[in-house]
């Protein structure tokens, strides 16, 4: 779709979402920033956004998007991290895709949107706008690539992924950690992988359970600007395995996940009753260091699904700090929390 022109059918990046099979996701990914300084113009550059980019107030009317009023800005007690208006589902049919929300002491800042309409390099894009100025330009989804081989979809169903063992209890909403790395070198993302498959089965063996087959979801980021045109790949690994290498080889893969390539109604329909067998244990996003003027820190958080509903990342801001993240949708925040510290123990034995 053609981001600056509304009414405008769904991308296929979007209708890989918006059709998906599992009920349960609600597709919501945000971004939080430490700001050195207030900033007293937020609501003018919200406005100035939505006048170039026109997505970021619609609304879908079946699977098109149509123009709709811009998103206000949300004044919040404490952090916005873990209050319920940033991670709430959208009802897209009835409002934006994005909410901004700010602490009332100016100094932490959120962006909540729904994946279907922007991703995580979409709403540092957006991020620069207000807190730079810098206007963001739309992104289109490219056209697709190859569609990856079905073979490991099938022996996913056959024998599917481990899932990390619940914590017992209740948890009706989705549990967060956020951490302090240093980063540098080679091969991050790859090493982040290897360094959170370790924690997994650390975690596991707390639970007296084994982790064996560990089915990686790592993101891809697409072009630069507004809009979803983010891709993954799909891989599973032995805990034994050379993970660096195997992230690494996925990540140099122009094969595309199928579904980002034709996301056929009928089908993801069909996959509904089955979609969890082919569900991963854990993704893995490593969003890189960006010139972000104004911020100290940001911290992306994914979206937690799957047969764990668990995700592991990193994003860094130039001279600022390496932030890692957690965020789980069946463990507790102490389990969560544990999950993240042991993960950065051992990116920093590996170094």
């Amino acid at each position: 779709m053609t981001n600056n022109s509304l009414p405008a059918p769904a991308s296929r990046h979007a209708l890989a979402l918006l059709r998906f099979p599992d009920p349960r996701t609600d597709w919501v990914i945000f971004t939080l920033a430490t700001l050195k300084t207030p900033i007293n113009n937020l609501a003018e550059r919200i406005e100035a956004l939505h006048k170039e980019i026109p997505l970021v107030g619609a609304r879908l009317r079946g699977e098109t998007w149509i123009g709709g009023a811009a998103p206000t800005l949300e004044l919040v007690d404490g952090d916005p991290l873990g209050q319920r208006a940033l991670d709430r589902p959208f009802d897209l049919a009835n409002e934006a895709p994005v909410r901004f929300l700010l602490s009332k002491e100016g100094d932490r800042l959120a962006i909540a949107t729904h994946h279907a309409a922007f991703d995580g390099r979409g709403m540092l894009a957006m991020l620069r706008l207000l807190t730079e100025g810098v206007m963001p330009t739309a992104v289109e989804s490219p056209p697709p690539g190859e569609p990856g081989s079905k073979l490991p979809l099938l022996k996913r169903f056959i024998r599917p992924a481990d899932a990390l063992e619940p914590t017992p209890g209740i948890w009706p909403h989705d549990s967060y950690a956020v951490g302090t790395a240093e980063l540098s070198g080679r091969s991050i993302t790859g090493r982040l992988a290897a360094a959170a498959v370790g924690a997994a089965v650390e975690h596991q063996q707390r639970r007296g359970s084994t982790l064996r087959k560990v089915g990686l979801t790592i993101a891809v980021g697409g072009p630069p600007g507004v809009g979803n045109v983010a891709s993954y790949r799909r891989i599973d690994v032995a805990p034994t395995d050379p993970i660096v290498d195997l992230v690494q080889a996925a990540l140099a893969s122009p094969e595309e996940p199928g579904e980002q390539v034709n996301a056929s109604k009928t089908l993801m329909r069909m996959l509904q009753p089955v979609a969890e067998r082919f569900s991963d244990t854990i993704l893995i996003t490593n969003l890189g260091r960006h010139e972000i003027g104004g911020v100290s820190r940001v911290e992306v958080f994914p979206v937690a699904r799957g047969r764990s509903a668990v995700c592991i990342g990193s994003c860094a801001v130039v001279g600022g700090e390496t932030a890692l993240i957690a965020r789980a949708r069946d463990l507790s925040p102490a389990d969560t929390r544990r999950l993240l510290e042991r993960t950065s123990e051992l990116l920093t034995e590996g170094e």
